[in-house]
């Protein structure tokens, strides 16, 4: 059975005889035999590279430095040559940033590394034909519009989040990755308070009266102007109170039914009743003499109907 020494020792040969192809395949087949050695991550990076495919060679760059890093007792020479390996795979891709890091990286664990020097250099000239602000480190700064009292804010974050508190409290909503940023909506606790602005020496957030959600109850509408429904409901409530015509008869009704002795809840049945509901009697001594007749209001006639 082949083994991945045997397998790793044929690359190595392709890749001496500038058989780039073969040297892949024989690198390959000796991952899968055994994934664990850096050495062999780094030789296959160097035969991407060779090939043209850069963004595989900075993968197995950079997971050659992760299994090193499982290995603190590693060769310190083995983990300069990952961070060379890395720092130049990300110069053909054009990250001249990361090249940046790990080149420096490099050059502090193992500055005699050959051709180092050459690519620190070739590196730092095209860093030099970027723009001052892409290659300046950027604050930590977030970038939102101030969001009305009931809307919740989108903060967009373009750097590590900033230290400085919210000026008011917050509870967890939602966020979103992007390759660019990081979105993270932000829900108020206290709603009908307006933010002037996202940081915490906002001058607007203290002189507004903090009101609670459950008291406003500024439920969404599609309306402009907001509405509290729980103002409208007690409105509606105090309308009741105010009842008229056959509601406030009967309320009267029930009021003096309540309140009345038996005689006279027996007056007013018996009257209210044969009457058809047009004479309402609390003397039981009239009633009680006889059939209560029907008196319709003037300008009617009672009639009477058969079922």
């Amino acid at each position: 059975m082949t083994t991945a020494q045997d397998l790793f020792a044929q690359g190595s040969h392709a890749f001496t005889e500038e058989d780039y192809e073969e040297a892949l395949s024989f690198y390959s087949q000796a991952i899968e035999v055994n994934g664990t050695h850096a050495e062999v991550f780094l030789k296959r990076s160097a035969t991407y590279q060779k090939l043209g495919k850069d963004k595989e060679a900075y993968e197995d760059a950079v997971f050659a430095l992760g299994l090193i890093k499982e290995k603190p007792s590693s060769d310190v020479t083995v983990e300069a040559k990952a961070q060379l390996r890395k720092g130049v795979a990300a110069y053909h891709l054009q990250d001249y940033q990361t090249a940046k890091v790990a080149l420096e990286a490099c050059k502090t664990l193992s500055p005699e590394q050959r051709t180092l020097a050459s690519w620190i250099r070739k590196n730092e000239q095209e860093l030099a034909k970027l723009p001052k602000a892409a290659v300046t480190a950027t604050p930590a700064t977030v970038a939102a519009a101030a969001p009305a009292a009931d809307v919740t804010p989108v903060v967009s974050a373009v750097a590590s989040p900033t230290s400085t508190p919210a000026p008011a409290p917050l509870t967890p909503a939602a966020h979103r990755v992007l390759s660019t940023k990081i979105e993270i909506q932000l829900k108020k606790e206290v709603f009908a308070i307006k933010w002037g602005a996202l940081e915490g020496d906002d001058v607007n957030a203290g002189s507004m009266a903090a009101v609670s959600a459950s008291a406003t109850s500024a439920y969404p509408t599609s309306s402009k102007k907001a509405k509290n429904w729980d103002a409208l409901a007690k409105e509606a409530a105090n309308e009741e109170d105010k009842a008229d015509g056959d509601k406030a008869l009967n309320q009267l009704f029930s009021q003096i039914y309540k309140d009345a002795d038996d005689d006279t809840r027996r007056a007013m049945m018996k009257s209210f009743t044969e009457s058809n509901g047009t004479c309402l009697s609390t003397n039981w001594d009239e009633v009680g003499k006889g059939t209560v007749e029907t008196r319709p209001p003037e300008g009617m006639i009672a009639k009477k109907y058969s079922a």
